[in-house]
């Protein structure tokens, strides 16, 4: 497909400065999507901007904590006055932390894991909401994980953050027609990310001792969130797609 074809659209990807933010970052750019890094740390994601522009369209980088409300609704308001409109939503920022079995995790810590995995995403939604309505293919992606549908010692955290996710996923795709705003969630499977860097140091559970060769790519992951967000499949509406789905894999053709 001629990319030069397609009408502008601007992403807004949370946690773009590493991993599958800053590989779907780069993915969406080469599919002629412009890409908006909202990050903590605005150095750290000049790199990734830079790599985008190379590829001709004009990325830009907002600061943003997900957690703080305030700084999620500056994150779409930027947007909104660099690029004039704002078409996908790729809520990504998520933490692992604090890993530890239920009594030696500080209710802090597991408070700092909810505000960051699930309202996060919610205050990214409810800043963007309106934005997204008026844009005529609009959606949302929220990444999502196979620890929201099952526990894992040490991670309570975590796996509850994330389960609240899907279910805010499952919400706002209950709310929205999919032909309004397209909704879906995305397990990109275990990932080479400084993630699984502070999980492989745990030496908790099972996906501690799953060797590095093993895992998958965060580019390969990113390929799959670009099509979802350029093809928009709307019989897919509400779900929470997995990238170990072969028939997926083979419909976007993210391997060839």
């Amino acid at each position: 497909m001629n990319v030069s074809l397609q009408p502008k659209r601007v992403a807004l990807i949370t946690g773009a400065t590493r991993g599958i933010g800053a590989a779907c970052a780069l993915e969406l750019a080469r599919t002629g999507i412009t890409p908006v890094l909202a990050v903590r740390q605005i150095e750290r994601a000049q790199t990734i901007a830079r790599g985008c522009q190379a590829l001709g369209v004009s990325a830009s980088i907002v600061q943003c904590d997900v957690a703080d409300a305030s700084q999620a609704r500056a994150a779409v308001e930027q947007t909104l006055a660099q690029h004039g409109q704002l078409d996908i939503l790729i809520n990504n920022a998520g933490v692992v932390d604090p890993i530890g079995r239920i009594g030696d995790v500080s209710p802090e810590e597991f408070s700092k894991a909810l505000h960051v995995n699930l309202a996060g995403p919610f205050n990214m939604i409810d800043a963007a909401l309106g934005a997204l309505r008026r844009s005529a293919s609009a959606t949302v992606i929220n990444v999502s994980t196979g620890a929201a549908h099952g526990p894992r010692e040490g991670w309570a955290a975590y796996c509850s953050s994330k389960a609240g996710l899907w279910m805010l996923t499952r919400c706002l795709a209950h709310e929205s027609p999919a032909e309004h705003i397209a909704v879906f969630g995305l397990q990109p499977g275990m990932v080479d990310t400084d993630m699984q860097v502070r999980i492989r140091a745990s030496g908790m559970n099972e996906v501690s001792r799953v060797p590095r060769e093993q895992l998958g790519s965060a580019a390969r992951a990113a390929r799959l969130i670009a099509w979802i967000a350029a093809e928009r499949p709307l019989d897919l509406h509400g779900q929470d797609l997995s990238i170990r789905d072969e028939s997926l894999i083979k419909r976007s053709g993210i391997d060839r």
